[in-house]
């Protein structure tokens, strides 16, 4: 069975973002390493992409500058972030999703840990602003190669650990058979936020 109400995505297909967003819950609350994140300052939104296998799949866009800050001083011009709140909660993050190359994107652990992937770039200190590494390659670290095999072992102890793997079962599907089970995909969608400046 699918996460979520299934008569409610039976009737109006599947809720890609309602069901992403439980899923990040269940990672938050099960996994110490993502304890730091509040779910209801995560806006999960779907964008979508071209049917080509390659390119991004998912992308965490952070709402503040570095250190948290709402403004940022670029050659000479100030820059303020973006403010976006939804029923009363003020968005620090937004997780975009581009379908269908995302489920189309290899099988059930891969896609799973590509969520552990985008939620690990969230600032420990949780201020809107992502986890910065030293030196030039601060959004991955000096080696990617660790990154990832630090992503796959938390995904790991995630999947051992959840009480809700249902939570993850519609991961399992490619975009065309999630689409065949339920008649239609939909999720929360909004532009990029951009930066305004005095």
């Amino acid at each position: 069975m699918l996460p979520g109400n299934p008569e409610k995505n039976s009737a109006t297909g599947f809720d890609f973002t309602g069901n992403m967003t439980l899923l990040v819950k269940d990672v938050v609350n099960t996994h110490p390493f993502f304890c730091h994140i509040r779910p209801d300052n995560v806006l999960v939104a779907i964008s979508p992409s071209n049917g080509r296998s390659n390119g991004v799949v998912a992308k965490l866009r952070p709402m503040r500058f570095e250190d948290g800050s709402i403004t940022r001083i670029a050659r000479g011009i100030e820059y303020i972030a973006p403010e976006v709140n939804i029923n009363g909660n003020n968005i620090l993050y937004i997780v975009y999703f581009h379908l269908p190359r995302f489920l189309n994107h290899g099988n059930h652990r891969t896609k799973l840990s590509t969520v552990l992937h985008e939620l690990h770039h969230i600032s420990p200190l949780f201020n809107g602003d992502i986890r910065r590494f030293q030196g030039k390659n601060y959004a991955h670290g000096s080696s990617r190669k660790k990154y990832d095999e630090l992503i796959n072992i938390y995904t790991d102890e995630y999947i051992k650990s959840t009480c809700h793997p249902e939570l993850s079962g519609f991961l399992k599907y490619k975009y065309s058979e999630l689409k065949r089970r339920y008649g239609a995909i939909y999720g929360d969608m909004i532009r990029i936020p951009r930066s305004k400046h005095e």
